[in-house]
């Protein structure tokens, strides 16, 4: 992976307004000199997730923390290079490596040209629903009952039906048919023509979570096969990541912390019409781990809707055991036979809607209910093979007690059955690697760790200091690995922002020592003169232990003036420690 250059995150970071970068997911409120939401990390009802204008954020209930970035990549499911990138793109900042890297380079620029066709597209597409042309699309969008509200809000438009009416406008933008098809919006066919990609269709434009058009849906308004058809992968836009709708939907999400599901995108639409702006899409494809995670950054609950035929309970399945498997919560709801999300609202209105999600059925118990039809062996087969799936012990736990409360078995005899007593421990010994929290504070009682987060407190929340501490010896006071390791990359980096070198667990501390109050310039003074003279205690321990080892070795050799010169010194060093006391 290539290494960023320190002045693109620099750059970032001075250009991206943490509390307005936050405010996209989560209804922030002021509270004095920082903001607090309700964390869109976890489920909980009151606020504890903190936001401080100086970049960082910080629960105090899951404690997720970071800076611009690291919530950024956090909230829309992306590792560290990836949500550089995105933050770049829209910043409009260039990017360079430490190492030139020709293939990144032109996959970059790609990238970019990608994204900057895709919103072309979608304005010559919504322009093109407004042209006499567009006029069969705007009937069939009265005939569903879509309002002109909806239509701006989620983008809709036309694609005229023509083999290369996109192309020509993507032209007259100075993008070559190539470029375009190598973006998705074009297609190329064996004999080397290209034209359009989408003819005589319904565009919906799929977002990311920035609001960039990446991909399309289309339906036909013609009657060409097949009725939809989808964007296919490009290099912005990859299956199975994304959710149709996300992006309208996010705000609701994290405010209400649970999401509605559903499938087609006029059901998405007609939701939203109807008030249930949490409403979001599958596209195209069965649920993916990937929209679960992407997903679970607004929310831990998940209602799925879907038809109440043979496919959709199949479907209701799959998707519950997805969301399960993740270890989030879900409910199920089947619509009626014979209708879909759509012809329901437009029918017999939101509260008739409102009365399925009002009685929907715990994920779980849908599961065991729909695999098992009151054989108890075949729920058995199906908790020992779903238990397989679950990357956590302590979900698998979970998930036992909860299934032998169902079914009516004690819960001893299902374990014995599922012969996984090993693997369903909630036991110490079965922690997650991860649970590093837990690990430091089993750790803290020791008086070596005490001291050390002391000492690395004053120096996160005083950088200031770096160099005089780095000079009086502070890397010789340290004893944890965790300290020595936290402080050898603030003394290498004392004049730039250390930030992005830290790994997640060194920066979790780091903001921990920043968000806690501000102390005011007396406290700071008054802790730097107790720094002091600890460190040089320190130093003339060190120093000390030095002189005895010393001492050994002139006696041993019968320099009796080096004896004598020692004996002095440690004199000198026993007087200069009782000073101290």
């Amino acid at each position: 992976m290539a290494k960023f250059d320190s002045g693109v995150i620099a750059a970032i970071k001075a250009r991206v307004d943490i509390v307005e970068l936050v405010r996209r997911y989560v209804d922030l409120k002021r509270a004095g000199g920082r903001w607090m939401a309700p964390c869109p990390f976890h489920q909980e009802t009151k606020p504890s997730f903190t936001v401080h204008p100086d970049g960082y954020y910080y629960c105090f209930g899951c404690r997720a923390s970071g800076d611009a970035i690291d919530f950024y990549c956090q909230i829309n499911g992306l590792d560290f290079r990836d949500g550089v990138l995105q933050l770049a793109d829209e910043l409009g900042i260039e990017i360079s490596t430490a190492k030139a890297d020709p293939v990144a380079d032109a996959r970059r620029r790609l990238r970019r040209d990608s994204l900057k066709m895709h919103g072309i597209a979608a304005e010559f597409y919504q322009s093109s629903l407004q042209a006499p042309a567009g006029e069969i699309a705007r009937n069939y969008i009265e005939t569903r009952g879509l309002s002109p509200e909806t239509v701006q809000s989620f983008g809709l438009g036309y694609s005229p039906d023509d083999w290369h009416a996109l192309e020509k406008k993507l032209r007259s933008c100075r993008y070559s048919p190539e470029m375009a098809a190598a973006a998705g919006l074009l297609m190329k066919n064996e004999r080397g023509n290209i034209y359009d990609r989408f003819r005589g269709r319904l565009m919906f434009p799929i977002h990311n979570l920035s609001g960039q058009v990446i991909a399309f849906g289309a339906r036909t308004l013609t009657g060409d096969d097949p009725k939809y058809l989808n964007s296919g992968e490009s290099p912005v836009y990859v299956k199975g990541d994304h959710l149709y709708g996300l992006f309208q939907a996010r705000r609701t999400i994290a405010h209400k912390k649970y999401a509605l599901l559903t499938e087609g995108y006029t059901d998405v639409l007609s939701l939203h019409q109807f008030g249930f702006t949490n409403a979001c899409g599958v596209l195209g494809t069965a649920l993916t781990p990937h929209q679960v995670k992407r997903l679970g950054g607004f929310c831990s609950e998940f209602t799925l809707v879907f038809d109440g035929d043979g496919a959709g309970r199949k479907a209701a399945l799959r998707s519950s055991e997805m969301v399960l498997s993740q270890g989030l919560k879900c409910k199920v709801v089947l619509l009626p036979d014979g209708e879909d999300v759509d012809s329901l609202l437009q029918t017999q209105g939101a509260e008739a809607f409102q009365l399925l999600l009002d009685s929907a059925e715990d994920g779980l118990k849908y599961c065991l209910k729909t695999v098992g039809q009151n054989s108890t062996r075949e729920i058995v087969e199906w908790v020992h093979k779903f238990l397989e799936s679950l990357p956590n012990p302590e979900w698998k736990s979970a998930i036992v007690s909860e299934v032998a409360l169902n079914i009516g078995l004690n819960e001893h005899e299902l374990r014995s059955r599922l012969r996984v007593s090993g693997k369903v421990s909630g036991t110490r010994e079965n922690m997650p690697e991860n649970c590093a929290g837990a690990k430091r504070r089993v750790r803290s009682s020791t008086r070596g760790e005490k001291l050390d987060r002391q000492l690395m407190r004053f120096a996160v929340r005083n950088p200031q200091y770096v160099r005089d501490l780095e000079s009086r010896g502070m890397g010789e006071a340290l004893s944890t690995q965790f300290a020595l390791g936290l402080w050898d990359k603030m003394a290498a980096n004392p004049d730039s922002d250390v930030f992005p070198e830290l790994s997640d667990l060194e920066k979790r501390y780091w903001v921990e020592c920043r968000v806690k109050g501000t102390d005011s310039e007396e406290e700071v003074q008054r802790e730097w003169c107790e720094m002091c003279e600890h460190l040089e205690r320190v130093r003339l321990k060190h120093q000390q232990k030095f002189s005895i080892d010393a001492l050994r070795m002139a006696q041993m050799n019968g320099d009796q003036a080096e004896v004598a010169r020692l004996l002095q010194l440690q004199q000198e060093i026993l007087g200069r420690l009782d000073e101290q006391h």
